[in-house]
Parts: C-alpha cells; structure tokens; sequence
C-alpha cells in the first residue's frame, strides 16, 4: 500500500485556483509545506477536476478547516490511498510548459516543444517541483528577463531552489556569474544537480570561488557554506510568505549594496506583510509582477 493519499473532486475553475491558494495559505500558517494540487479541464464538462496529493494520510482537523475556509463544508469529494504506480510521471503530464520572456521551460515528455530562438530549459516534475508552483516560477522568470538588460551581476543566491530553475536560468544570462543554489530539502538538491547535467550547466565546488553552480543544502543562510560566498549581487527566493519573513534580516544581509532582489511564493493578499520587513531595512521597492493570485517582488540594496 502507498504512503501517498488523494482527494479528489470537481470544481469551477475559479473555486479550484481559490482552493490552491487557501491550501498554500493554510499550510504557510502551520510552518508546513503544501500538498500538491492539480486541477484540469475535463472535455465537454463545466467542471474541473481537482486532485490533491499528500505525502501521508492528511489530518483531519487541516483538512477540514480548510474546507471550512472556503465554504466547502459539503463539498463531494473522495480520499484514498494512491495505488503503487508512477505518480511523478502521471503528474508529469499535467504541466504544460511555462514560457516567460526569454525563458521557455519543459519537462521531457514535451521536449519535441522545445524553441530554438529562446532559452530552453528541461525541468521535470519530480519530489522537488511542485505543480502549485508555475505561476510563481513564471513571474520569476520574467524578472530575470527584465533584469537581463539591467544589470550584471557576478554572483547570485537561489534560496530554496526546488528544481534549479531559476538558478539554471541565471546561469544562462549571466553565464560568467558565481551561483549558489541552496535548499533544506536534500532531495531539491538531488535534484538540481541532475538538472544543471541535463541542461548542460556548469557546476562548480562551494567556496571555490570559479564561475558555476554550486549546490548546498541548508536551512538558511547562516550555514558555514555561506561564510566564503557572500554577498550576493542578485537573490531570488522563491519560497512562501512566512519564510519570506522570517530569513528577511540574513537576506537583507546576504544581499550586496546594490543588489537586487526577487521575492516570489507569495499571494497578492500577503505583499504588504512580506515587503514590510524589507523596506524597514532600507530596500527599494522596483516592481512587481502579478501572476494570477500569486507576485514576485523586485527590490533593491541602496
């Protein structure tokens, strides 16, 4: 029997983007990380469908305080234990390809997709990407694409990297610049390092000093790998809004006079609490992007 369990249901598409982001709020709150949430369009019905994937048994009182929240307190839906099967490749199937700018990004099952005149990068699905993500991860990247004809950094932190993404994409502008991306999850890290391979990066040792990608795993940014890499002329974090504000001190820090900064992983609702502790700190607010219910943030370090 799998330790993966799925609710499943249907919904308008508008309540099921709703219930995306109530979940990614709801589990902000409690310091945890979200389930994974899919919802498609289903041929010749009014409703989407809408699967949620937890890692173990979901807890009840979550569960239905979420429900709850949205007024879906009598809302059809089944929970089941996931039959042993490859899921990470099912899921695969419903991501569509995220294009930003110059940016164009894939997984392998739509690799005949791939645009030779933009910059293509092979992401899949996996423990680390999750499908909640695309709009995050799109507004990113049309960052850095504005960002490409702005500045030059020579080094650059992608905290919480997940796949690599972001990291891989700075890499691509700026292939010169000095890269660390870091993550608490090892498995991201696993991950990314398989990435920066299929994407034909170039890795580099951390505190090597040499143009490249190093990877770390840790849990903020006052681990020891840090002490030779910083400060950093570029940061994204693409993360959630608690983290966002809590790591805000060792961020500011991290980041060098001038520097620029990307904040992404939060909802519209939660700009002005993640941008506070920022702005207090002396940043300079340049933009923002809105993606649907979700923003990335520019600032920069006087």
């Amino acid at each position: 029997m799998s330790d993966i369990w799925c609710l499943n249901g249907e919904l308008p598409e508008a309540r099921a983007r709703e219930l995306e982001a109530t979940l990614e709020l709801a589990a902000d709150e409690r310091g945890e990380f979200p389930p994974t949430l899919s919802y498609f369009e289903q041929p010749g019905e009014a409703l989407w469908r809408v699967e949620i994937f937890f890692p173990s048994r979901p807890d009840s009182e979550f569960l239905n305080a979420v429900l709850s929240r949205m007024g879906l307190e009598n809302w059809q839906h089944e929970l089941a234990p996931v039959e042993n099967k490859d899921w990470v490749s099912e899921s695969q199937k419903l991501l569509a390809p995220v294009e930003a700018g110059r940016f164009f990004v894939f997984g392998s099952h739509d690799a005949d997709k791939a645009k030779p005149e933009t910059i293509n990068l092979q992401i899949d699905a996996g423990q680390a990407f999750g499908t909640g993500k695309h709009e995050t991860t799109a507004a990113c990247l049309e960052v850095l694409d504005q960002l490409a004809d702005e500045i030059k950094p020579r080094t650059m932190l992608d905290l919480g990297t997940g796949s690599g993404v972001l990291a891989l994409a700075g890499q691509k502008v700026w292939p010169k610049m000095r890269i660390v991306a870091s993550d608490i999850d090892p498995i991201a890290i696993e991950v990314t390092e398989e990435n920066i391979t299929v994407n034909s990066g170039i890795p580099r040792a951390i505190g090597s000093g040499l143009p490249g990608m190093a990877v770390v795993v840790a849990p903020g940014l006052d681990d020891p790998a840090f002490n030779g890499e910083k400060p950093f002329d570029l940061i994204t974090a693409n993360i959630l809004a608690g983290p966002l504000v809590d790591l805000a001190p060792d961020i500011v820090d991290a980041l060098s006079k001038g520097g620029t900064l990307v904040l992404s992983g939060l909802l519209v609702t939660q700009e002005k609490e993640v941008l506070e502790p920022y702005l207090a700190r002396g940043l300079v607010s340049l933009g923002r992007v809105e993606k649907g219910e979700w923003l990335a943030l520019v600032l920069r370090k006087p």
